[in-house]
């Protein structure tokens, strides 16, 4: 069990390095609107994930019963959740015309993202989507509208110097400047995604039953240093409380089981992620000598947030070199469906699905329990 959570971890640190690396890199050249929309599929699959697999049964252990389990949580992301369509915003990069006309005083122009660009629908990938970088296309320089202001503001510069009709004569002789100018703007390429169908996280996790039918659990992973992405962590904890003893009938054919679970994860100053799940589980396990099966079913309230961070391209010519932004992703209602079975002593597998307002998820589980 230790082996493979040790491999578990460093098949972790190895995936979220990579992670890091590729997210930071697509995300800087990226303004905030469409960061948020890039990046809002990976937060919903995080919430989704993380808040997933905190039980693979209805009813707690008893007293110091235990298990210790090595879990695989996986949001799946739909194929509508795999693009959006880029917002130009209103951004502004500046231009230097003086090179144009030599020997004349021209100040720069300013132009909005929307001047520079055709104002198109175009969609490119999210997080998840395809990895080719021919499937995220570009934003295509708008020529012929570039060459009209750019004409304008020189036409406008000139004229207070040495009146329009000269400057006119000056903007006209330089139509071939001007479009040459133009030509060298190149076309903005948009970030690919990452080619992820989803999101797989694997976990370690530990539950202990307590007096008066509670049960703990904690999870997560020790502290650890990436290269060239910072510091890793993982955590989160909660409790289950057995509720069918608190209903007067004897022998009560199901187990019902509430819970409330709080975890988090980071990763360096990229992104940070905090999930809440409130929920209550309803089933029945049976156990015959050393064989044992149980189904329940399972619905919560979630909660997740996300906290994003990167250093954008300085050659976007963007003043702000470094943007955060918080992000909420959307609460909701998560149905699930699990299954366990002991077929070897002191040990159990389990399968689960569910279904939140984003993401089908699957948990694969298996372990040490006791009691």
């Amino acid at each position: 069990m230790i082996k493979k959570v040790l491999i578990l971890v460093l098949m972790l640190t190895i995936t979220i390095g990579a992670f890091g690396q590729s997210l930071e890199e697509n995300l800087s050249s990226m303004l905030n609107e469409n960061a948020t929309l890039y990046i809002q599929p990976l937060g919903d699959a995080f919430g989704a994930s993380m808040n997933s697999g905190w039980y693979h049964r209805s009813r707690v252990h008893k007293m110091l019963g235990f298990d210790i389990s090595v879990k695989l949580l996986g949001a799946v992301v739909t194929d509508e959740n795999k693009y959006f369509d880029f917002v130009l915003n209103e951004n502004t990069m500046e231009f230097d015309l003086n090179s144009i006309v030599p020997g004349q005083n021209i100040a720069p122009v300013e132009l909005t993202f929307a001047d520079i660009y055709y104002e198109t629908d175009t969609q490119t990938p999210t997080f998840f989507g395809p990895s080719d970088p021919d499937s995220a296309g570009a934003l295509v320089v708008a020529d012929n509208h570039l060459v009209e202001l750019f004409s304008d503001h020189l036409l406008e510069q000139l004229t207070a110097d040495m009146g329009a009709a000269a400057a006119q004569v000056v903007v006209s002789g330089a139509a071939a400047e001007i479009s040459n100018f133009v030509a060298n703007i190149e076309d903005l390429p948009l970030p690919p995604g990452s080619g992820l169908p989803g999101l797989a996280l694997p976990m370690p996790q530990i539950s202990l039953g307590l007096p008066m039918g509670i049960e703990l659990t904690i999870r997560g992973f020790p502290e650890a240093e990436i290269p060239d992405v910072g510091m890793f962590s993982m955590y989160g904890g909660g409790a289950r409380l057995n509720l069918d003893q608190f209903i007067p009938i004897p022998l009560f054919p199901v187990d019902i089981t509430a819970g409330a679970f709080y975890s988090q994860m980071s990763v360096g100053d990229i992104l940070e992620s905090s999930n809440t799940s409130v929920g209550l589980q309803v089933g029945k396990s049976i156990s015959l000598l050393f064989f044992g099966v149980g189904v329940y079913a399972d619905a919560a309230y979630e909660m997740s947030s996300l906290s994003i961070g990167y250093d954008v391209d300085p050659a976007l010519g963007i003043e702000n070199d470094r943007v955060s932004f918080d992000m909420e992703t959307d609460p909701g209602l998560r149905l699930g469906v699990g299954l366990h079975i002991t077929a070897v002593p002191l040990t159990y597998l389990n399968v689960h699905i569910s279904q939140t307002p984003t993401n089908q998820t699957l948990t694969l589980a298996a372990g040490i329990t006791l009691r």
